[in-house]
Order: C-alpha cells, then sequence, then structure tokens
C-alpha cells in the first residue's frame, strides 16, 4: 500500500470547510447557551483557533475538531444555563448542559454517536445516557418520537432560516 502525504492546508480549503460548518456551528451554540451574543463569541473562538490549528491537521480530522473546540467553549459549558430558549425550544432549557449538547450534536451537528462521545470526551455509553435525559418525553413519561421529529425539524429549520444579516455576519468570522 502507497501512502500519500496530506496535501498542504490551503485558504481555499479552509474557507470551504468553514462554510461548510459555520451555519451549524451557529445554530449549535445559540441553543446550546440561549443567547445570541454569547454563540456567536464561541462560533468566533472556536472559528479562530480551529484556523490556527488546521494546517498541522489531516483534513479527514477536522470535522472532529471543529466540533471539540466549539463544545468546550466557556459559554457552550456553563451549568446552569443563564440563557432564554423560545418556542420550539422550550424545553432545551430545562436540560442539564451535557444532556442538551448531546441532543444539538445529533440534530444540529449531525454526529452519531461514537464522534458525539468523542467531541464530549466521554464513553459512548455515557453519551448514550445524555442522549437519553434529553429526549422528549410523553405525559406518560415515555421517549416521544414525535416530539423528538419536531424538535430536529425546528432546528433544521433553524439552520435554512438564518437572518441576512446573520449570513452576513457568518461571512466576517470565516474571513477574520
Amino acid at each position: 500500500m502507497t501512502v500519500v502525504p496530506d496535501a498542504p492546508v490551503t485558504p481555499a480549503a479552509l474557507s470551504a470547510f468553514l462554510r461548510g460548518v459555520e451555519r451549524r456551528g451557529l445554530v449549535l451554540a445559540q441553543l446550546q447557551c440561549g443567547d445570541g451574543a454569547a454563540a456567536e463569541r464561541a462560533l468566533a473562538a472556536a472559528l479562530r483557533a480551529f484556523s490556527s490549528q488546521a494546517a498541522g491537521r489531516p483534513m479527514a480530522g477536522w470535522p472532529m475538531r471543529f466540533w471539540s473546540l466549539l463544545a468546550t467553549a466557556p459559554p457552550l459549558r456553563r451549568e446552569p444555563m443563564p440563557g432564554t430558549w423560545l418556542p420550539p425550544f422550550t424545553a432545551l432549557g430545562r436540560m442539564q448542559t451535557s444532556d442538551r449538547l448531546a441532543l444539538l450534536l445529533r440534530i444540529v451537528a449531525g454526529l452519531e454517536e461514537e464522534p458525539a462521545s468523542e467531541v464530549q470526551g466521554i464513553e459512548v455509553a455515557a453519551y448514550r445516557q445524555s442522549l437519553a435525559r434529553a429526549c422528549p418525553r410523553d405525559a406518560a413519561g415515555n421517549p416521544d418520537a414525535q416530539a423528538w421529529r419536531a424538535l430536529a425539524e425546528a432546528a433544521q429549520q433553524e439552520l435554512r432560516e438564518l437572518s441576512p444579516a446573520q449570513v452576513s455576519r457568518l461571512a466576517q468570522l470565516r474571513e477574520s
């Protein structure tokens, strides 16, 4: 087997990667901390840190590194979280910080269990427990698949419907 060294990171490759994750990063941060300004600060810090580290890492590892940097941003880790969550996301505000992050890594970032557990720095079993605690429940206390789908769809709608000002700000953050 021939080993091919990683190609040098080009500014275009880095910019394309960041464009691919910035919307999800912003929405995840907003829904995690319930505070748009704090979310933007956390995303900006993660983008800066990632950009400074990307050249020394294989491109295949970029997604894990980006999500790990964002997930460890102090505004996203506070307990209790002082933010405000409006409908349809009010249930997020009642969750423990780590449980909410587990859920958002799944429905916003699209990470499967193993990568999401790595991002949070926990075992897969602990991630599953966190995700189970975050799962919407019906009146009888059972997992509510319909509420889960509604929450996931609402998060996806947030991704699609960023305001022009938010999109412009993301471009500024990416280029800074």
